[in-house]
């Protein structure tokens, strides 16, 4: 096989030799007249003359990314009959040439880069291939941050003027789920505005004024840090055991650590400390102080910006820190402003601020662009709402669902805006205050459905009225319409029976029904069952009995039996026991032991 390989092999060198000898000219005519490539086309007009793929020259535009769209200027390119080279083409315009994905240039769209529906400012003019993805043709709801299709809805935020974590004042929109912006808190309501160690209204229901661990009910509240417990002498219960009840600063047994510093955090292993509120002097009650010889600083904190020059605008870098309650100046978590004047430490913010006459922090009339320092220019605010210019106490338009035009403090629906301050004006209410039926008096305010009460027992009757009162039923009126006896004050209420003892002998019969009566019912009324009268027209007569007739006067009858509407004696002649076996001869009746327990069994 290796022999043929070679043989093979030497055949088709001396060929190639015999070709090329040819193509340099042996004839000695040159190339001009020949086909070197065999494509048809002489070698004078074939653009490449070996290469029978290509042989005319074309214009063409360079298609890098091979995607059907050239960019640049023309160029010439040798080319087969009826194609072009791969790479080029002969429509122009791609507006990514090293992108195949994009080539075409769209406008009038709307930003979604998200694909959440909600869309960024535009329209905007994109580069785009088949599809508009990461675009809308028409703009959806607006959108705080379309790199993230978490978030989408704007929610409130408040003033932080003491970085507390809560936050008090006229609220702006943040992004939904984001972190607000430096300043800023989401949580609103901080009791202490301008006190960092404050922020949350904490109640108390007891004082242990003199430390023995008893307390008196002295309701209350207090305004403390976010997590702080009330002090030892607030509570909402009892204090429990105390661990030295001769100091009433301290109570329980609390895991302490050693705290050098005074930083309020410590170093080392937990101490069983007998403490209050606060831990004893050169202890706390945390851990982990990153640097226990610094009081001002003593946990660690992330950074994501810096701001090395120290202006207020930052740059990003990521790191950690020890730091006190924030984290040192230059290092933050947030990005700030952007610097209108870098070569001046002290100007770097572009504020666009509206005029702010009144000094209420919120401006009015057309804004206007300002360069300075970190805070809004003295005279201007960010705000360009103010409903009031020219008085501090108002500066936004607040809605209302409710008057209260009288000032009785009972409202009217009625839906509008008004100019207020941090609160509806008086007489302007968003819920309702209790429904007013005359707003325009103040002593007529509440609709009370009423009856006549003509015998003045407390409970009317006949047609009922709603009357506007001053929350009080008229003495003439009753707020209950179901008298049964309007006429009779004694009488007011209809009560059902269901046994009746007409002959008043003690005992009762069944009958159901009603009479109008007043706190209870009347004799002869009942709604027990007291026996089982027989005949309530007789009083001498109360009780049903099974009677034989006692022909011989033995005390024991004979069939046939009776049964008869009786009083508490046996009439003569009869007997309750029926088994006299003659009952003409008093001496035989045959009462045997079984006739006592037929007695007990008879025994009414």
């Amino acid at each position: 096989m290796a022999t043929t390989r070679s043989i093979w092999l030497a055949l088709a060198l001396a060929l190639l030799g015999l070709q090329s000898g040819c193509a340099d000219g042996g004839d000695g005519l040159g190339t001009g007249g020949k086909d070197s490539d065999g494509d048809g086309v002489a070698n004078d007009t074939d653009c490449e003359p070996f290469n029978r793929a290509n042989w005319h020259e074309v214009s063409a535009y360079e298609d890098a990314d091979r995607d059907g769209r050239g960019d640049g200027a023309l160029k010439k390119v040798c080319a087969p009959d009826n194609a072009l080279p791969l790479g080029w083409t002969s429509v122009p315009g791609d507006c990514a040439p090293k992108d195949s994905s994009r080539w075409r240039t769209v406008s009038g769209l709307y930003p979604d880069r998200d694909s959440d529906g909600a869309t960024g400012p535009g329209p905007v003019e994109v580069c785009l291939g088949e599809t508009l993805w990461g675009y809308r043709e028409q703009a959806g709801p607006s959108d705080c941050d379309d790199e993230d299709a978490r978030f989408t809805v704007a929610r409130g935020a408040w003033p932080d003027l003491d970085a507390d974590g809560y936050g008090e004042g006229p609220r702006v929109d943040v992004c939904a789920g984001k972190s607000p912006p430096l300043g800023f808190s989401i949580v609103e309501g901080d009791c202490a505005p301008l006190d960092a160690t404050r922020a949350v209204s904490l109640a108390y229901l007891y004082r242990d004024v003199d430390g023995d661990g008893l307390t008196v009910d002295a309701p209350g509240a207090l305004c403390l840090a976010p997590l702080q417990q009330l002090p030892a002498s607030y509570t909402l219960q009892s204090l429990g055991a105390d661990c030295d009840d001769s100091d009433s600063m301290v109570w329980r047994t609390r895991d302490v650590y050693v705290d050098a510093d005074g930083d309020g955090f410590g170093t080392g292993e937990p101490q069983a400390r007998c403490a209050g509120a606060v831990a004893p002097p050169g202890h706390a009650l945390q851990g982990d102080d990153c640097a226990p010889g610094d009081a001002t600083l003593w946990q660690w904190r992330g950074y994501t910006y810096r701001d090395a020059d120290g202006d207020g605008d930052t740059v990003p870098e990521n790191g950690v820190r020890c730091s006190g309650e924030f984290l040192p100046q230059g290092y933050a978590h947030l990005p700030r402003g952007l610097d209108c004047n870098d070569q001046d430490a002290s100007i770097r913010v572009s504020w666009s601020v509206h005029p702010d006459e009144d000094g209420d922090l919120v401006g009015a009339g057309t804004a206007v662009t300002l360069c300075a320092g970190g805070t809004v220019p003295q005279g201007y605010s960010t705000l360009g709402s103010d409903c009031a210019p020219s008085n501090a106490s108002e500066w936004q338009l607040r809605e209302y669902r409710h008057r209260d035009a009288d000032g009785d403090g009972y409202t009217v629906p009625e839906a509008g805006n008004v100019c207020g301050g941090t609160a509806l004006p008086p007489g302007y209410a968003w819920t309702e205050q209790r429904r007013d039926c005359d707003d325009a008096s103040p002593t007529r305010h509440t609709s009370l459905l009423s009856w006549p009460d003509l015998d003045g027992d407390g409970v009317g009757a006949g047609t009922s009225e709603t009357l506007c009162t001053d929350g009080q039923t008229h003495p003439s009126r009753s707020a209950v319409g179901t008298d049964c006896a309007d006429d009779d004050a004694t009488r007011w209420v209809q009560r059902n029976y269901t046994h009746v003892d007409r002959d008043l002998d003690g005992a009762t019969m069944p009958e159901q029904g009603g009479v109008c009566v007043g706190s209870a019912l009347p004799a002869p009324y009942f709604t027990k069952a007291t026996g089982n009268d027989c005949d309530d027209a007789d009083p001498e007569r109360t009780r049903w009995v099974v009677l034989y007739p006692d022909m011989d006067g033995d005390g024991v009858g004979a069939e046939p039996r009776q049964i008869p509407c009786i009083g508490a004696t046996i009439p003569p002649g009869m007997s309750i026991y029926g088994y006299d076996l003659d009952d003409n001869d008093p001496d035989v009746t045959e009462a045997t032991e079984d006739d006592s327990d037929m007695d007990l069994i008879l025994e009414p």
